[in-house]
């Protein structure tokens, strides 16, 4: 069964909620967290594994800051991916689900990865941005590697440019691990700022962008707030504040009207990012 693997340091009252609705689907939910106690004392049927048995690479990781958020958070969103790695290939898990703790899953994943993403190796979400996020995604254990092996080696080749960029940015964010996962999905290994050039879309044939609707029947949310991906930025039906998707459920699971398809579309997963947190529990075990 392919499992659902979380990374969330400390405690947070969402994370339960996130949980407890992906076990509802009869998923394999695994949290790597430093505050295991804390977790395994909710009793959600999640296992609970601790962080710090999983921290060899990280440890050697030399992390610089480039970006106007807290250095703190983006330090742990790139190392994250290396102890996550790192717990897969100790625990011989050759496929896996990554998701951040603000997510709320509605159906089993292993079925859904069976029936139309097993020919993929990584599968990433887009966004109206153009850029890509792994906050919900799909990897095997060699294609994790792999882009583990070029978090290092792109910091240590690419640092003086990165370095150079910096010093002329002056606008919110910066380099985080979304800017490494787009260089990695486009297999560019020099850095040349936030996009590359002419903007491309994720086209290796092992490669899939997750907010692409699958069969005109399903897909994953990029985050609630957001009205498309890299393709269609403008798709889905917003509510009449354009805050958020305007989510319908049937029978548990949500929906949101696709204005290019003039249908409803089902959504595996929604993902209340930033702001959207304090509405998470209103869709929890809907």
């Amino acid at each position: 069964m392919i499992p659902v693997i979380i990374f969330h340091l400390s405690v947070k009252p969402y994370v339960e909620w996130c949980l407890r609705n992906a076990i509802k689907f009869n998923n394999r939910v695994i949290l790597l967290t430093d505050s295991v106690e804390y977790y395994n004392s909710l009793h959600s049927g999640a296992e609970i594994v601790d962080v710090k048995n999983y921290q060899s690479y990280s440890n050697r990781f030399k992390y610089k800051h480039f970006s106007s958020n807290s250095p703190q958070l983006e330090y742990i969103c790139i190392i994250r991916w290396m102890c996550v790695y790192e717990y897969m290939r100790k625990l011989g898990i050759s496929r896996a689900f990554i998701c951040d703790s603000d997510i709320l899953i509605y159906e089993n994943l292993d079925k859904i990865d069976q029936s139309w993403l097993s020919q993929y190796t990584c599968g990433l979400c887009s966004s109206p941005s153009k850029s890509v996020t792994g906050g919900q995604s799909l990897w095997t254990l060699n294609r994790l590697q792999q882009f583990v092996i070029f978090i290092i080696s792109f910091y240590n080749r690419e640092l003086e440019s990165m370095t150079q960029w910096f010093q002329g940015y002056n606008e919110p964010g910066g380099i985080c691990d979304m800017t490494l996962l787009y260089y990695f999905i486009h297999n560019q290994k020099k850095f040349q700022g936030l996009r590359l050039p002419g903007y491309p879309h994720i086209k290796n044939d092992l490669d899939l962008d997750l907010t692409t609707i699958i069969n005109d029947e399903l897909v994953f949310d990029l985050h609630i707030g957001s009205s498309g991906n890299h393709s269609h930025p403008e798709e889905w039906e917003m509510t009449t504040d354009k805050v958020r998707k305007k989510i319908t459920f049937k029978d548990g699971i949500p929906y949101c009207y696709n204005k290019r398809l003039q249908k409803p579309i089902r959504f595996v997963l929604l993902h209340f990012q930033g702001v959207h947190k304090h509405v998470m529990n209103n869709f929890y075990n809907m």
